[in-house]
């Protein structure tokens, strides 16, 4: 270990004066680390805007075609028989419907069985068909009990599943179908041991298709999920009409409130992308710093553009006769009252503006334009800030190992000349004594 000398030979406070010249070294870091500061505090700005104009965008692709605009709601007489859910491919509409009947699986029981224990059974094995999949065997020895052949079946997964039921007094393997429906009911092919699955006689509950009668017209399917006989409309069918419940009542209509809740999106999307940059480009009398983007040209070009898409026509329609404007400060705002009475007048008007006129294809396009990632504009200007802030990085590492190699090589040379300066008053000493001595 080196020892270092501070002014205890030269009176020179050395450790001082190094330290003073290496900070005046660091002083050219010091102002780019400020430079990074604010470049990184630009960059977050412009991640920010990226953010709220994708989130933009996304709202536009939202309102982009017929089946997305025309939202619609369903509703029914009662509650009891059927749900119903819809999508925006539904049409307008008023049907009658009357469950005959649900559909339901099939269960098989087995022969009855003193105990669920290894033994109650020799070697055997079933092979489950049904016409919804491919047969599975499954096999079983004197070893296994109920429980483990239930397992075994519903491991294999089988067109049915197993479980044992006891009832008080004998124990039971009981199958049922995995899905409901005639065509989806099992049938069993046995061997050895068996568990008398493949008897007729044991079905205990059969299965059955559901029944259904839609505007007059009788309808069968396998499931109580129905979604391939109205367009965008599910139907769920919960249980059988009886005999004196009259049909159930379904309408379909337009969902006015759900088509604005869209465009109050889409309107609170463009004011974030707004409050944004006028947060950076509005001059409130102090004068901004700079870790913002105030004056920013692309920051300037971007809010242009997106007034100019706001208040232009697309397809002879425009915002404003759906009740949005445009403000002094860039936002815009949905005047409710006026949205419900464009509605009222013209269904299509929002699908004629957004959809017919363009307007949504519009907002994406300006969104590519400055988002898409390599060539956007914003996506350009971030990688900008990027390459500056990574080039003023490797120059304050520059300065900084310049500054401390500095300080390396004048610690060594004041170490070398207080050494020296020791050296020599020690010497100065000793011919003084030895002039001493000889005068």
């Amino acid at each position: 270990m080196s020892i270092t000398f501070s002014g205890l030979a030269s009176g020179l406070d050395s450790s001082a004066m190094i330290d003073q010249l290496v900070s005046a070294e660091k002083q050219p870091a010091v102002l780019l680390g400020k430079k990074v500061s604010s470049l990184n505090r630009q960059g977050t700005i412009v991640d920010d805007l990226i953010s709220k104009l994708r989130a933009f965008g996304d709202r536009a692709r939202g309102l982009d075609t017929a089946s997305e605009i025309r939202a619609v709601k369903a509703d029914r007489s009662d509650t009891g028989h059927v749900g119903v859910a819809v999508s925006g491919t539904a049409s307008i509409s008023t049907h009658s419907l009357r469950v005959v009947d649900t559909a339901r699986g099939q269960s098989v029981t087995s022969r009855l069985f003193t105990s669920d224990a290894p033994g109650v059974l020799g070697d055997g094995s079933v092979t489950i068909d049904s016409a919804s999949g491919d047969p599975v065997t499954v096999s079983w020895t004197a070893a296994d009990s109920l429980s483990a052949i239930a397992a075994r079946i519903n491991d294999a997964g089988a067109a049915a599943t197993a479980a044992v039921v006891f009832d008080g007094t004998s124990y039971r393997l009981v199958a049922t179908s995995r899905e409901t429906g005639t065509a989806a009911a099992p049938t069993f092919s046995e061997s050895g041991d068996t568990l008398g699955w493949s008897d007729p006689a044991r079905v205990t509950v059969a299965a059955r298709d559901a029944s259904f009668v839609l505007d007059g017209i009788p309808i069968t399917r396998g499931k109580n999920v129905v979604s391939d006989v109205l367009a965008g409309v599910t139907l769920t069918l919960t249980a059988a009409h009886g005999a004196a419940e009259p049909d159930t009542t379904i309408t379909i209509a337009g969902d006015g409130e759900a088509l604005r809740d869209k465009v109050k999106g889409l309107v609170d999307s463009f004011n974030a992308v707004t409050g944004a940059l006028d947060g950076q480009l509005r001059y409130t009398g102090t004068t901004k710093g700079p870790d913002t983007l105030f004056g920013d040209s692309t920051l300037r070009q971007l809010q242009g553009a997106l007034g100019r898409l706001v208040t232009s026509e697309h397809g002879g329609a425009t915002l404003r006769g759906l009740g949005v404007k445009l403000d002094a400060s860039g936002r815009l705002s949905l005047d409710q009252s006026a949205f419900d009475s464009a509605l009222s007048k013209d269904p299509a008007a929002v699908e004629a503006l957004f959809v017919g006129g363009g307007l949504a294809s519009a907002i994406a396009t300006l969104n590519e334009q400055y988002t898409r990632a390599g060539d956007g504009v914003l996506s350009a200007k971030a990688k900008g800030i990027d390459d500056r802030t990574a080039s003023y990085q490797k120059d304050i590492s520059r300065i900084e190992n310049a500054a401390a190699a500095l300080g390396d090589r004048l610690r060594a040379q004041f170490t070398a000349l207080e050494r020296a300066i020791s050296t020599m008053k020690t010497q100065s000493t000793q011919m003084l004594s030895i002039l001493g001595q000889l005068g």
